[in-house]
């Protein structure tokens, strides 16, 4: 048996039972063994804790529920060896995960994150993504930040072996709220080296239950305020600047055409730095105003009608 000692997978966890087993067998099977851990975020019931026991894995449990982001960084804490990889407890590793994780950091030592290309698990099957993503060795996040604003944001965090030292602590990612991953890693991009592996060697699960799925006003939020406060903050190149605002733009307006009314009086009358961001964007561009005090189903068939004339891809 093949083991390293240089990757922790931890699987965060809450509740949701229905897919755990998967996932967890599928960090055990791999072709190189590495360690892993279970990290329970306050769970009503003891069934991780029982498979995990069966399993011999290490089993934590917070004593509150710390949420998601915050829960995703105590695995890092618990965690000894020099990278560490959170497995969401819905989705699956491809069995040579490991070992092409181990290859990429035996050709690079200095990369801080190792990210694969995935699939998508639905309801018609197993399905490609349809993001753009860069691969192979990168010793900056340039090209990382570029991918995001020319074919729209798509990094694999999920998929993401990332060095200890670079991690995102609890209290770093407090006040993020939606795409918190996307939010840290676009913040940091151009701070870290990047491996990229083409091979699709996670299995990512859409379904009903996700926390996306649940809370996804609040995702859709998050999405224009990651493109102006930090995409475009990154680049120097008028035309990527360009191109962040108009994604901005868009996702406002897919937020209007999809979110409940309730919800948008709520973050207009919040006090978080996402409320505060669609405040002043709907105060200084006036079509943006006037787009979020029209119906929304209106706008949701303004917008489909762009798409479809192919105004907007």
């Amino acid at each position: 048996m093949i083991f390293t000692d240089l990757l922790t997978i931890a699987m965060p966890c809450y509740e949701r039972k229905d897919f755990f087993l998967a996932a967890l067998e599928s960090a055990l099977n791999q072709t190189v063994k590495c360690k892993i851990i279970v990290v329970d975020n306050c769970s009503s019931h003891n069934y991780f804790e029982k498979v995990c026991k069966e399993k011999n894995v290490p089993y934590y449990r917070n004593e509150r529920n710390i949420g998601i982001a915050g829960n995703f960084s105590r695995t890092v804490e618990l965690s000894d060896t020099k990278y560490v990889m959170n497995l969401q407890d819905d989705d699956k590793l491809h069995p040579q995960y490991v070992e092409s994780f181990l290859k990429a950091v035996n050709l690079h030592p200095d990369i801080d994150i190792f990210f694969s290309n995935f699939e998508a698990d639905t309801s018609r099957g197993i399905v490609p993504h349809h993001h753009t993503l860069p691969f192979g060795y990168m010793g900056n996040g340039a090209k990382i930040i570029e991918y995001a604003i020319k074919y729209k944001m798509g990094f694999p965090y999920m998929t993401s072996a990332i060095k200890k030292s670079k991690a995102h602590s609890a209290k770093e990612v407090s006040d993020m709220v939606g795409s918190y991953d996307w939010e840290w890693i676009y913040s940091h991009a151009n701070e870290l080296s990047f491996y990229g592996d083409s091979k699709k060697l996670y299995l990512y699960r859409l379904h009903d239950q996700q926390h996306t799925s649940v809370e996804a006003s609040i995702y859709k939020l998050s999405l224009p305020y990651i493109y102006d406060n930090i995409l475009k903050e990154k680049v120097s190149d008028d035309k990527l600047k360009k191109i962040a605002s108009n994604n901005a733009f868009w996702e406002l307006v897919i937020l209007k055409s999809s979110a409940d009314k309730n919800k948008i009086l709520e973050y207009l009358n919040g006090n978080s730095k996402y409320s505060y961001y669609l405040k002043s964007k709907l105060k200084e561009n006036i079509m943006l105003h006037m787009i979020f005090f029209t119906h929304k189903v209106f706008v949701m068939l303004v917008y489909k009608t762009i798409r479809k004339v192919g105004l907007i891809s």
